[in-house]
């Protein structure tokens, strides 16, 4: 595996997350024929809101160059039938060129410690579709995921 550095996001690191994003959704566009927008300027302003808040946190994956290849994101929610307040991921995105090195697996070990650090107990993550999105779907299961109804849940108790 590539020597990979991974820091928690600041307001510092606005325009990286945004060019993060915008592939992530770039990528959901041309993969499954989503129709996202790609509006920079709106992803920036939602990006600014969102990365001051001490229940949000979004990790950024730097190689070895310091260059960005990878970013989660990782919010608070809470349910009642979850037993209150957990962690949902979403947004995990790695480039191209860095996918199946692990850079996947560092960037959920972030969102685990951050997890662990805002007392959430559980985390989940929209399932993908099976059929578009096979290593998607065998990524999380493969980092102890299982699938919970459309959604997919790590106990970290």
């Amino acid at each position: 595996m590539q020597e990979i550095e991974i820091k928690k996001a600041t307001q510092n690191e606005l325009k990286i997350i945004v060019d993060l994003i915008a592939k992530l959704l770039i990528d959901f566009n041309n993969r499954s024929g989503s129709d996202f927008i790609v509006d920079r300027d709106k992803l920036e302003t939602v990006t600014q809101t969102l990365i001051t808040r001490p229940n949000f946190g979004a990790f950024i994956a730097y190689d070895v160059k310091d260059s960005p290849v990878g970013l989660i994101t990782i919010s608070e929610a809470f349910a009642i039938y979850n037993g209150g307040d957990f962690g949902v991921i979403t947004e995990l995105y790695v480039d191209r060129n860095s996918r199946s090195t692990g850079i996947g697996k560092l960037l959920l070990q972030s969102v685990f410690k951050f997890s662990e650090e805002m007392n959430w107990s559980k985390i989940e993550v929209g399932a993908p579709n099976s059929d578009e999105w096979p290593r998607t779907l065998k990524f999380y299961q493969n980092n102890g995921f299982h699938q919970k109804g459309p959604k997919l849940r790590i106990d970290l108790n």
